[in-house]
């Protein structure tokens, strides 16, 4: 990945992995979860009369003012956007009945969960235009199913790759394994994020699935962590920490939170990159979700409108995300190429490139998931 050149912006989702798998927010999120062994209520999917009003909740940088303003006065529908700045917020939200919905943007993982809650609703997908446009490489439609039912139509994606410090490591490393060499104890930088820190150990350690572990790989994942520790010099708290971790050159390797650390290095001069390893790394992928409530027109229109070469255009410059459209798609709606370099939108040309990403998938237990990585931040 080359240099950046413009700073990342303020918190946004890129930057709010680990939302509820860490210390006591975890546990917050595991009890607002205890729906999973619950029956669902199937929600409706029968179109209703539109209402000229759309709530959602959604992430900072996702809908911006000015462009839900400007939807308005070309449609004469008004869009309510509450932001979130966690997935164990947006649940609460949504369970709570505080705040009635007709769309949610969360990611893919996550489906199940709200669905056996009876949160959302079934995807019609003849009630959309413009799902052509998303770039091919997501498998949207494999990955937001769920029992046999579409659940989502993809917003935004990302990743947790590698990242290095190049004029320390000169040759790119090609294994998760970089982190337990000896050559960098005490220089190793993780963050704190159990959800997408254990399937990273996972494909590591050579697991079938990272995301559905047996008690075996459990085994190994926390001996492999156990490992780890001694290499970590500190675990960051959120993105403007690790920053400061790696440019104080206290980090020379490490599990990188978003590629926009990276670009913000750079731009203060630093030389860091970037690499996805042989053993596949951890991706995550947002959606729009539907609500029973939010089974109108109007609404799958909002969601067409979203999904179009201009929006997307504009959400990608505006915040260096990722977005939904392919390279050409991305160039022809105006993004330039400094921005493109600043997203995984170059790195997807690479016909490899998706064969190495592992979506984000609801974990066989996530209750065991925070218990080995609490063990492994107490130092156990």
């Amino acid at each position: 990945m080359s240099d950046s050149v413009q700073p990342a912006r303020t918190f946004n989702r890129r930057q709010a992995l680990g939302f509820g798998l860490a210390a006591a927010g975890g546990m917050a999120f595991l009890a607002a979860c205890s729906s999973d062994s619950t029956t669902p209520t199937t929600q409706p999917t029968a179109i209703q009369a539109n209402t000229g009003k759309i709530t959602i909740l959604t992430w900072e940088t996702y809908h911006d003012t000015p462009w839900l303003d400007a939807y308005k006065a070309q449609t004469g529908v008004q869009v309510e956007a509450i932001t979130v700045g966690s997935g164990d917020e947006l649940f609460a939200k949504a369970q709570s009945g505080t705040v009635k919905p007709d769309l949610l943007y969360f990611d893919s993982g996550l489906i199940p969960r709200f669905v056996k809650a009876n949160l959302i609703a079934p995807v019609v997908l003849d009630r959309l235009k413009n799902t052509a446009l998303i770039t091919p490489g997501l498998n949207w439609q494999t990955n937001n199913t769920y029992d046999n039912l579409l659940y989502g139509v993809p917003y935004n994606w990302g990743n947790q790759p590698l990242m290095y410090n190049a004029g320390v490591i000169t040759t790119p490393p090609n294994s998760w394994g970089a982190l337990w060499d000896p050559a960098y104890k005490g220089k190793v930088v993780m963050f704190d994020a159990a959800d997408v820190t254990i399937p990273m150990v996972a494909l590591y350690v050579g697991a079938k699935d990272p995301y559905h572990l047996t008690d075996e790989e459990f085994d190994k994942v926390r001996d492999a962590l156990q490992k780890l520790r001694p290499q970590v010099r500190t675990i960051a708290k959120g993105f403007d920490d690790a920053v400061s971790i790696f440019a104080a050159g206290d980090g020379v390797i490490g599990y990188c939170q978003n590629i926009s650390e990276v670009a913000q290095l750079n731009k203060d001069g630093k030389n860091f990159a970037y690499t996805f390893p042989k053993e596949g790394t951890p991706s995550w992928q947002d959606n729009a979700a539907i609500t029973g409530a939010g089974q109108r027109q109007e609404v799958y229109d909002f969601i067409d409108a979203n999904t179009t070469v201009p929006w997307q255009a504009r959400f990608i410059e505006a915040s260096s995300n990722n977005g939904i459209l392919s390279a050409d798609e991305a160039r022809k709606g105006g993004v330039p190429d400094d921005v493109l370099k600043l997203t995984n939108i170059l790195d997807a040309q690479d016909p490899a490139f998706w064969s190495k990403m592992r979506p984000l998938q609801d974990p066989e237990s996530i209750s065991m998931r925070l218990e080995v990585w609490n063990e492994f931040k107490a130092g156990a």
